[in-house]
């Protein structure tokens, strides 16, 4: 009994190891396809032809995206291959081991079969049976010769099984072989995209340095409206919190019965609750915009590549898109505010509790103040500018306090 017991657990560990390195596998693949595909999306995003300051700063910064996103991609092909060393070690010390219990389980089985042999050699089986003296001792001697035939069988099942674990752990590490020569060649396919970006850059780079002073009014004309843009969303973010404050008062005031009470302590309930769900999809929330994309702008204070005197501070992210992209909300929610930019464009506050994300570079929105929105619901069409470049620039609040978009952006 103990050994079917035995067997049993070997059975099924032998399972969960084979699953788990499969499922590790599998994993990896999956991850590895998504961003490939993110990659080969963003290709269809082209530069600009065009040899004017503004043309070049914008292919700089879709180059520049490009490049990080390859770096990300051999990053994670690097860890993989790591992860596949790590695995492949393990299971090449599993196999030395099980090769070494195999060994054993086949001497300990030969030993009995020999012991059996010779015991039927030189005694009948039946004549030991039954050469006894009493009925007891015959079922006892029964007893004897069963069990040591049960006992030779379950550790012919035993020997069968380790064999069976034995070839699996083998296969497991061709499999890995195989996995870890595909990685290897879409490394190498990646650092060679990766030469020709970084060359292209270099170009790029090369090419600003000789417009120095033309470079610095490009970036400073367009950090004074990114500046003014922050602004009115700030002026706007204001607002509305003052706006639902004086709402909230004027409940406050008017309340004349129990009902009205618990109605505003439901809001209120039904604000921290969304305020929770939000929070707890820190990471996941989906991107902002339909279509392929680039995150060709970063937040916070960032050097345009290869100048180190040349920086931007971005208060959002920009993301640019295919012609005909859309911006599209990234959690239920509110439109709490709806603002012109200037040139046309539009501004679009949607409030998730105590959260406040912001889409502006809008050309058109269906959406107007107060409307309820659900996660990648259309917010409006993006801005498509001279070169046909739409760029949505996406804020992320938390009331007054402005936040990363990229640490709550799933990418």
């Amino acid at each position: 009994m103990k050994r079917n017991i035995l067997l049993i657990l070997l059975f099924f560990v032998t399972l969960s190891m084979q699953g788990q390195t499969n499922s590790v596998i599998e994993k990896m693949r999956k991850e590895r396809a998504d961003v490939e595909e993110q990659i080969a999306n963003q290709e269809k995003i082209l530069v600009s032809t065009e040899s004017d300051i503004s043309s070049q700063v914008k292919n700089l910064d879709i180059i520049t995206a490009k490049l990080k996103e390859r770096t990300r991609m051999l990053e994670k092909t690097r860890s993989e291959i790591r992860s596949l060393d790590r695995e492949s070690t393990r299971l090449e010390k599993e196999i030395v081991q099980l090769e070494k219990e195999f060994e054993q389980c086949k001497e300990r089985y030969a030993d009995a079969c020999r012991f059996y042999q010779h015991q039927n050699t030189g005694l009948n089986v039946l004549t030991f049976i039954l050469a006894t003296e009493s009925f007891r001792e015959m079922s006892r001697r029964a007893r004897y010769v069963s069990e040591y035939s049960n006992s030779l069988r379950e550790m012919a099942d035993e020997l069968m099984q380790r064999k069976d674990t034995l070839e699996d752990r083998k296969a497991q590490v061709e499999l890995i072989k195989v996995e870890k020569v595909s990685l290897q060649e879409i490394q190498k396919k990646n650092e060679e995209e990766a030469r020709k970006e970084e060359k292209q850059q270099k170009t790029l780079v090369s090419q600003l340095k000789n417009k120095r002073s033309q470079l610095k009014k490009e970036i400073s004309a367009k950090q004074k409206k990114m500046n003014d843009l922050s602004k009115e969303i700030d002026r706007q973010i204001q607002l509305a919190i003052k706006e639902e404050q004086a709402q909230r008062k004027k409940q406050q005031q008017q309340q004349q019965s129990q009902q009205q009470t618990q109605q505003q302590l439901n809001a209120a309930q039904a604000d921290i609750k969304l305020s929770g769900s939000f929070e707890s999809n820190k990471g996941k929330l989906p991107m902002p915009i339909t279509g392929p994309y680039l995150v060709v702008g970063e937040y916070g204070v960032q050097q345009v590549a290869g100048m180190k005197d040349v920086k931007t501070n971005n208060l959002g992210i920009d993301i640019q898109g295919q012609e005909g992209a859309q911006a599209k909300a990234v959690f239920d929610g509110t439109v709490s505010s709806i603002f012109q930019q200037g040139k046309g464009q539009i501004g679009v506050l949607i409030r998730h509790g105590s959260y406040i994300s912001v889409y502006c570079n809008l050309s058109e929105t269906r959406l107007k103040k107060g409307d309820t929105v659900k996660t990648s619901d259309i917010v409006g069409n993006i801005q498509t500018s001279e070169d046909g470049t739409p760029v949505l620039h996406f804020q992320l609040h938390k009331e007054s306090t402005r936040l990363n978009p990229s640490a709550w952006l799933r990418r």
